[in-house]
């Protein structure tokens, strides 16, 4: 800012004058370098048509400007083809054997060229006319790769911005749906013409298009005259001679918009002013200049093949005639942005210079007048105004903050507090805040008491808290988490005057670590147990198959068959075990479809009340009439809906008691937690409620860990409530639990509701119990090598089994035998049995496999008919041989 201390006297005036022109006269005399000690360089430019042509002449102005601009003494030889006015394949002939004898002598630095004649005639004559000179293009359209095949070549491709000149053209008329393109059949016209045809076919903006191209001028006058009114024209830069007579572009612009009664558009600024409408406009000028940095970066050094081509050039301006729309009527509001119209009518001011201040002296005499009078009035309303907009923008402002926000004095009486504070804890008027402490707003006991001591502290300290997480209790009473800062409040004279309470809900986000936590807590140990689980399935599977063969060896109703039958027992409920650790470990999507949670609840039910002292009883709650469908696999469904029972069930064993299990249809408003669903989800809601002595704070956290139980080891494995987390979370749903010591435990699940489908039912096909066939099998395990063929031969079947995929292959290949289907483990060394059914596919294939995961690479093979699960039994083996054989035997 500049501050006027006073008027200078004439000495200090003079004095200053003189400071002024010797330091002028010091920065002339400094030496400047001479154009004669610059470096020269020679640069041709070849300009495809003639000196006047607006275009080329706009490009040569860019050019001329960028290189007169350089460290370069530059020698611009210029050079005109005229292939505008005649035929480039007539002079192309001549103008080659002319440059031949003119630059016979010259050694060109670069050559700088515009539009496609230019770039065709170097192209051609680039090996003996300019030899290893490099190649500068500008105004070239419709640039093919081959054109630039022979490198040493850079430059900007003439882009102009038809789609958006018809655009705006439709915006102004949206009533025409016809265009008319106007262009000539001349090399650049062409390339006008396909780069055109291109963006029409990636734009659809609803046009009939016609290109009028072989038509003289008369006759384009003609029919421009007859067109219908829903037809507008597009014209691109084109030259027609008539009677010897040769037109420009402007001059054939203007012939043809004399005779037409439609809007003329264009993309070249040249054209605008000579009955164009306008549209979004090339300057020649600038890409003239983009083509002269090129040059001279080549001039400097940079080979032409390391400058990347341009062939998007940033937009040009949006330009309009106002006569034009004038009379077209055109509505200048439609047009875009920050456009320029030329030829508008001049001002007032322009028109009228005497009348124009006049009207100024009396308005400013007058408005003057009017400002002495009513000041004072206008300047105490002024700053009564300013001070009520500054208390409602405070007020507005403080109720915008998301974050609950309050104030106290010294003493711990609160002054005020924003509505997020009050929506938190319920209160609806602010004097009931006001005058308050802590203690006697809020109903929480505990917090009231931490907060009072932190405002203590704050006060006696002088020294904030920042981030402090606590629990409180919200407007519903349930437990909530708030992140807090108290920050002390100081007068002028640093005095603490007060307290600023802030305080942001993080309840979202605690529950969402809490369940990230549990989640990577479940995926550790679920690739813990899914590793001992699929090397536990081979052992259980060569005991079951063991065990099936000894039973039929030993006497019938022997004690050794009543110890074998124990083993087998035993093994298959290992398998149970396994398989449990597998549902949460590798929850799998197989049999997953709609399903009436109504009917699995009811089944569930019938289970539990069969089994159930007289002590307890189960009760299902669900609206009479209503369907309640998920998208779930209902096998697993009825398994984590019978463990929650199960769980109720050791709860009130030695009391007695009452497990209701309720369905309800919901709407979750805050979402499903890591389900990815969105908000206000349509939900079904599952309750397993038991009124036995409820689960302590301490282990809540802990009951959906595998292996983790309060009951004797006899009693459980810990892997009931860890199979219903695994289940549900593999249905894309949630499971909370409620509970205090003494008051019962409520489960509750909500699952994503589907649409109701008609149950698919399957049956077993019957079949013999001795088919017949020879098959191949292929197992690394040497229990499972000895045992597995013995249950296959005794249900009738020929056998050969092999422990090397490779050796499988071999046998198979060499034709001594015809199998008709091959069982093969999927884990093995050197080649899976995935790969192994892939080299075989006229084989069908029963994969083996202790991995779920293996039905989903299975999926991939057509000749893989089954995949069974470890441990199997002999009757899984015959289910899947009988499925496969008696649909048709395919042999390899």
């Amino acid at each position: 800012m500049i501050t006027n201390h006073g008027s200078l006297t004439p000495r200090t005036t003079l004095f200053f004058s003189l400071i002024c022109i010797v330091t002028v006269l010091a920065f002339l005399a400094l030496p400047s370098p001479s154009r004669a000690d610059q470096e020269k360089k020679t640069v041709l430019y070849l300009n495809s048509y003639h000196n006047g042509y607006h275009w080329s002449d706009g490009l040569l102005e860019g050019i001329r400007t960028v290189l007169n601009q350089s460290h370069y003494k530059v020698d611009l030889q210029i050079e005109y083809m005229d292939a505008k006015k005649y035929n480039y394949d007539l002079i192309s002939k001549n103008l080659y054997a002319l440059y031949k004898e003119k630059f016979k002598h010259e050694a060109f630095d670069v050559i700088v060229l515009s539009d496609n004649d230019a770039l065709n005639f170097v192209n051609h004559h680039r090996h003996d006319l300019f030899k290893n000179i490099p190649v500068v293009f500008c105004g070239v359209n419709d640039l093919k790769d081959s054109e630039i095949a022979a490198g040493n070549i850079t430059g900007i491709v003439e882009v102009y911005d038809f789609i958006d000149t018809l655009k705006v053209a439709k915006t102004l008329h949206p009533e025409k749906d016809r265009l008319v393109f106007l262009i000539d059949n001349s090399t650049t016209g062409t390339a006008i013409r396909h780069q055109a045809e291109k963006l029409l076919k990636t734009n659809n903006l609803g046009l009939q298009i016609e290109f009028w191209t072989e038509l003289s001028l008369e006759e384009t006058q003609k029919r421009v005259s007859e067109l219908p009114t829903d037809t507008f024209l597009f014209i691109a830069p084109y030259y027609q001679s008539i009677n010897g007579r040769f037109y420009t572009a402007e001059e054939v612009t203007e012939a043809i918009y004399k005779h037409s009664s439609v809007p003329i558009y264009s993309s070249w600024e040249f054209l605008v002013g000579y009955g164009t409408v306008g549209g979004r406009v090339l300057s020649g000028i600038e890409d003239g200049k983009t083509a002269g940095k090129m040059a001279l970066q080549i001039l400097d050094g940079t080979k032409a093949d390391d400058i990347p081509i341009i062939r998007q050039p940033e937009g040009g301006m949006y330009l309009f005639d106002y006569k034009v729309m004038e009379k077209l009527g055109i509505n200048q509001k439609l047009l875009p942005p920050n456009s320029r119209i030329i030829n508008t009518p001049k001002a007032i001011y322009s028109l009228s210079k005497e009348l124009f201040w006049t009207m100024m002296v009396s308005f400013v005499i007058l408005f003057l007048a009017l400002v002495s009078m009513v000041g004072a009035m206008l300047e105490r309303r002024k700053v009564e105004r300013k001070i009520t907009d500054q208390l409602a923008f405070q007020e507005t402002l403080m109720d915008s903050i998301p974050q609950l926000v309050s104030w106290k004095d010294a003493e711990g009486k609160y002054l005020g507090a924003n509505q997020a504070f009050m929506d938190f804890f319920g209160i609806r008027d602010i004097l009931q805040v006001v005058g308050k402490n802590t203690g006697e707003l809020l109903r929480d006991n505990l917090y009231s008491e931490w907060s009072t001591n932190a405002d203590t502290s704050v006060v006696a300290q002088k020294e904030p808290f920042r981030k402090i997480r606590r629990k409180v209790r919200d407007i519903n009473g349930g437990d909530a988490w708030i992140e807090v800062n108290k920050v002390p409040l100081k007068d002028q004279s640093d005095r603490i005057v007060g307290i600023l309470t802030t305080a942001e809900n993080i309840t979202k986000e605690q529950n969402l670590e809490k369940q990230l936590l549990q989640s990577q807590k479940m995926e550790a140990i679920g690739t813990l147990a899914g590793g001992i689980a699929h090397d536990f399935n081979n052992i259980l599977t060569s005991i079951i198959n063991s065990t099936e063969l000894a039973i039929g060896d030993v006497a019938a109703g022997s004690r050794t068959e009543a110890d074998l039958a124990r083993v087998l027992k035993a093994a298959r409920r290992g398998g149970r075990v396994v398989q449990q650790i597998l549902s949460f470990s590798r929850p799998s999507k197989e049999g997953f479809r709609p399903t009436d949670l109504n009917r699995v609840v009811q089944e569930v039910v019938q289970l539990m009340e069969a089994s159930m002292p007289a002590s307890i009883t189960v009760r299902s709650h669900a609206a009479p009439g209503r369907n309640f469908f998920v998208h779930a696999d209902p096998t697993q469904m009825h398994q984590a809906i019978l463990n929650l029972c199960t769980n109720a069930f050791h709860a009130l064993r030695t009391t007695g008691g009452t497990i209701d299990i309720a369905l309800a249809h919901v709407v979750d408003e805050k979402g499903i937690p890591g389900s990815g669903q969105a908000t206000t989800t349509p939900c079904i809601k599952l309750t397993v409620t038991d009124n036995g002595p409820g689960i302590s704070p301490e282990i809540q956290d802990k009951i959906f860990d595998p292996f983790f139980s309060t009951k004797s080891k006899a009693e459980g494995t810990g892997l009931g409530l860890a199979v219903v987390h695994g289940i549900i979370k593999g249905h894309q749903g949630s499971i909370r639990v409620h509970s205090s010591e003494g008051a019962g435990a409520t489960f509750t699940i909500l699952l994503p509701e589907a649409e109701a489908c008609a149950d698919i039912v399957s049956s077993s096909p019957d079949g013999i119990d001795r088919i017949g066939g020879h098959i191949l099998f292929v197992e690394d395990d040497e229990d499972q090598l000895q045992t597995t063929p013995r249950l296959l031969e005794e249900m009738g079947f020929h056998v050969t089994a092999l422990r090397e995929p490779k050796a499988a292959l071999r046998l198979v290949s060499a034709g001594s035998y015809k199998f008709d289907l091959l069982i093969t483990d999927f884990d093995m060394p050197v080649m899976s049995g995935i790969q192994l059914a892939g080299l075989l596919p006229e084989l069908p294939v029963i994969l083996i496999s202790g991995r779920d995961d293996a039905r989903i690479a299975a999926g991939e093979y057509p000749n893989i008919h089954r995949v069974i699960i470890k441990p199997y039994h002999k009757k899984d083996l015959m289910d899947g041989i009988r499925e496969i054989l008696q649909n048709g035997n395919n042999h390899a």
